[in-house]
């Protein structure tokens, strides 16, 4: 639900190392706490005096987290309630227009700023959340080094040198057996290094080539391990190995680091049949300048010689997020989308689903909240359950006989607290493997910024986009397009505007087939015998 201003701050300063602020709150409060909206941390603030309402608050930068420095964040001021409810806080007018003012790294009232080297500074400035105009810390911290002990250093450097050993190992052993590939052949090999077995989109090719007899034309290998951090036994790299050497056709469908590290023989094809539909969040080269962007010169992705995607729109979004020519990348279409056009598979799955969720059999109307997680990674992957409205959702789903399935990112691992009272209404879905499965159900989509709206698009059925903290995540996280002009459908930002545009059935759904058009260049369920016919087969 949306925080309304129950805490306003009416003053605020950095003095060298230590932030004072003065508020007063309108509601009683447990606590007052710091917590970082990228971890999830929460700092207690105990030296806080209050006088009726009003409250006097300093803490030191250099002290709070356990008598270390605060660490790099985006530390919001918030204030807990005696029902644990959480409530940010805002300052007034005066406040925020100072905060707002640029000041290049002089310190001001505002702001503080400490460099002892390139790579040893600490900065906290204060911020004020576009979305919402409350209060945060952004604080970047960059820690120096520590110095190696001997022992240190030579364990770093015999970790180096096994990995510098185990690719040279690599790279010899595929040497070796690429002389063994025959020009023309008829290899093929499908591999993944994030997943145990085929599946996806390979496994939909996979499985229309055997209805086709196609298979029977080569001699198909297999090649998979679970996870990118997973090491392969001795045997299975060895297998793995000679068989990527002297494939002659070689299928991937995400990024694969093995793959990067040598040279194929003349005529090898390598076609990437990459998971994700459309052209949404940036990726690769496309997040130069921000978290988790390659180096300039990778030869990550460089080696494909087809890439399929779903329009020319994702070309161009791939061809610059990979840094490939564009020619390379083909918009056949995605092999996984060609369930939603057939009939056979949608009689099979909906009683198949329906039996997962009985609540759904007399429901007028499904909903489903698919929301994408919040944090920097799986490991610090949350949802702030507190922008839910549980009890809103509730009466509405009451009122028109409907029923709502909530399905969380699978790196959220929090529960849903739910209602008791709503539990026949509001259903937890996370735990339920296929969400394209559960679209064959769904009358109407509530999302943020999840890929989703892809395959839900070719339902033709409307979307709501509850973007409560769209500046801060559009900021962080980056789209190739801009937001506003890329979703398709409504946009709200608060629990009220999406409940009411519930009851006034307003989901701008026109907006879905100009979607469709302009990042599907088909729709008639034939991209897996496309992508056969034209890269397997070479049936131009």
């Amino acid at each position: 639900m949306r925080n309304t201003q129950n805490i306003i701050i009416k003053d605020l300063s950095i003095n060298r190392i230590v932030v004072r602020i003065d508020g007063e709150s309108l509601i009683p409060l447990k606590k007052l706490v710091l917590k970082d909206s990228i971890t999830n941390t929460v700092l207690d603030l105990h030296s806080v005096k209050w006088e009726g309402s009003a409250f006097h608050l300093s803490f030191n930068l250099m002290s709070l987290n356990h008598e270390h420095p605060i660490e790099s964040g985006d530390w919001y001021l918030i204030g807990i309630d005696k029902n644990n409810k959480n409530h940010e806080c805002y300052p007034v007018e005066e406040l925020i227009k100072g905060m707002k003012e640029r000041t290049f790294n002089i310190s001001n009232k505002y702001n503080a700023y400490f460099d002892k080297s390139q790579k040893n500074y600490y900065y906290a400035e204060s911020k004020i959340d576009e979305d919402n105009q409350s209060f945060f810390l952004k604080i970047e911290y960059a820690v120096p080094s520590q110095p190696l002990t001997f022992m240190q250093k030579r364990k770093k450097a015999y970790k180096k040198h096994m990995h510098n050993l185990s690719v040279w190992g690599f790279v010899k052993t595929f040497n070796f057996f690429k002389k063994f590939n025959k020009p023309n052949g008829n290899r093929l090999l499908f591999t993944s290094s994030s997943r145990s077995e085929i599946g996806g989109n390979q496994l939909y090719v996979y499985n229309r080539m055997k209805e086709r007899g196609v298979d029977q034309q080569f001699k198909i290998d297999f090649s998979y391990k679970a996870n990118i951090k997973d090491r392969r036994g001795l045997l299975n790299k060895f297998s793995f190995t000679r068989k990527l050497a002297m494939a002659n056709i070689i299928i991937c469908d995400d990024y694969q680091p093995e793959l990067y590290h040598v040279e194929y023989a003349d005529g090898v094809e390598i076609i990437q049949l990459w998971h994700a539909c459309g052209a949404f969040k940036t990726v690769g080269l496309e997040r130069m300048g921000k978290p988790g962007a390659p180096a300039f010169d990778t030869n990550v992705h460089k080696c494909y010689t087809a890439m399929t995607v779903s329009s020319p729109l994702a070309a161009a979004h791939y061809a610059e997020a990979f840094g490939i020519d564009e020619s390379k990348i083909v918009s056949l279409g995605v092999p996984r989308t060609d369930i939603f056009f057939d009939e056979e598979y949608k009689k099979e799955i909906i009683p198949k689903v329906k039996a997962a969720f009985p609540q759904i059999e007399n429901a007028d109307e499904v909903i489903m909240y698919a929301p994408t997680f919040r944090g920097i990674n799986a490991r610090y992957a949350y949802f702030p359950m507190d922008m839910i409205d549980f009890d809103g959702f509730g009466e509405y789903l009451e009122k028109h006989n409907s029923v709502m399935l909530i399905k969380m990112h699978p790196f959220v691992r929090e529960p849903l607290p739910i209602p008791e009272k709503y539990k026949d209404r509001i259903i937890d879905a996370s735990s339920y493997r296929e969400i394209n499965n559960m679209l064959f159900v769904t009358d109407l989509l509530i999302t943020d910024y999840s890929s989703v709206i892809y395959e839900f698009s070719l339902f033709n059925k409307p979307m709501l986009f509850y973007a409560f903290d769209r500046m801060k995540y559009e900021a962080d996280r980056g789209f190739y397009e801009p937001y506003a002009k890329m979703v398709p459908g409504k946009i709200v930002r608060t629990s009220e505007d999406l409940i009411a545009s519930l009851e006034a059935r307003d989901f701008e759904y026109e907006k879905v087939a100009p979607f469709v058009k302009k990042n599907f260049s088909y729709t008639d369920g034939k991209s897996t015998d496309r992508i056969i016919d034209q890269l397997i087969l070479k049936n131009k």
